[in-house]
């Protein structure tokens, strides 16, 4: 088959297009026909060697989309041909945390044994791909494998963010930084649907186009204006009820705690180096604001977000579509901000 392969950490030229084996599905196991994967940060972060670093060569290319080609032994379904989209996270299902239903914290994923899929093991910017079965959710026919790519990566986490870390709540103020990335357009429209009033923070005009046609009620740009200063501006100087950051640089965390109402919750999303301090004043003990974080998305979130798509109340924005084999060149497209939205590798 052919594959998309990164044999060595760096820049966007060390994605080659090359002939490899087909995947063997082992026990547990489904043969993907892949028909789309999205590019997203975390795939340009671990395409650099700074997300983390594993084994090479890889096939990147985390929750493709696709139709089942073939079944490992002993493995019983699902039929041929089902569409699907593929969750990111090989999790066990046993730890407490899976048995909790928060199998993004899976012991398996924390120490390796598990991992992702286009990580830790080979993933979808090939024509077949090998995954578990249980990382297989049905995608109905009216959800395009270029709609469902964005789901393991971006809308998926975003449901789980808005519904679950954030707790949105009709007519509560939103605050979400970082509106105008691939992350921050989704959060926009399901903070909508959770009844919230967004107010979003772009880096500059550029998205600020996108980010009100998808459904934003107050934009302003972070270039000259500050923050916290927006924030209480737009709320009549209470505060926001909610700070999605998508950003997560010591400087905008500060801003988000300062931009919070009493009984706020911040929701981290972006990606900073383990080891940085958020720093905290007493107001947020006396004020009792939240702070936590959200990672990935699990199976429901992931189905949850496909009804969400097939309901008509989140739209996916594609950005840019290229051919597989032109990967290298999504990746520098991704990097120079020439598209708003996610960019889809197509097969």
């Amino acid at each position: 088959m052919q594959a998309v392969v990164l044999r060595e950490y760096g820049p966007p030229g060390n994605l080659k297009w090359e002939t490899v084996p087909d995947p063997e599905p082992r026990e547990g196991e489904a043969l993907l026909r892949v028909g789309a994967v999205s590019v997203d940060l975390f795939q340009i972060e671990f395409r650099t060697g700074r997300a983390l670093q594993v084994e090479l060569p890889r096939i990147m290319g985390n929750g493709p989309a696709g139709e089942v080609a073939g079944l490992g032994p002993g493995v019983d379904g699902p039929a041929f041909g089902q569409r699907v989209v593929v969750c990111n996270n090989v999790s066990c299902g046993s730890c407490k945390y899976c048995r909790m239903g928060r199998e993004t914290l899976c012991v398996g994923l924390q120490n390796h044994r598990g991992g992702m899929i286009g990580a830790h093991r080979d993933g979808g910017f090939a024509e077949y791909v090998a995954v578990p079965v249980r990382n297989l959710v049905p995608l109905p026919e009216t959800v395009s494998y270029e709609q469902a790519c964005l789901v393991p990566n971006t809308i998926g986490p975003i449901v789980k963010a808005c519904t679950g870390r954030a707790r949105i709540h009709p007519g509560e103020n939103v605050l979400i930084l970082g509106a105008g990335g691939g992350m921050g357009l989704h959060a926009v429209q399901m903070a909508h649907v959770c009844g919230g009033r967004v107010i979003a923070a772009i880096r500059s005009a550029r998205t600020q186009e996108a980010v009100l046609e998808v459904g934003a009620d107050e934009v302003f740009t972070t270039e000259d204006r500050e923050l916290a200063e927006e924030a209480n501006r737009f709320t009549d100087g209470v505060g926001v009820d909610v700070v999605l950051d998508f950003v997560a640089t010591r400087e905008t965390l500060a801003a988000s705690l300062a931009s919070l109402a009493p009984a706020g919750r911040l929701v981290i999303m972006g990606y900073f180096p383990r080891g940085s301090v958020l720093e905290t004043t007493t107001w947020v003990f006396t004020e009792e604001v939240e702070v936590t974080g959200n990672r990935s998305a699990g199976r429901q979130d992931v189905a949850e977000a496909i009804s969400l798509i097939q309901n008509g109340r989140i739209k996916p924005v594609v950005g840019k579509v290229f051919p597989l084999k032109d990967a290298m060149r999504a990746h520098e497209a991704f990097e120079a901000r020439e598209f708003v939205g996610r960019a889809v590798l197509v097969v």
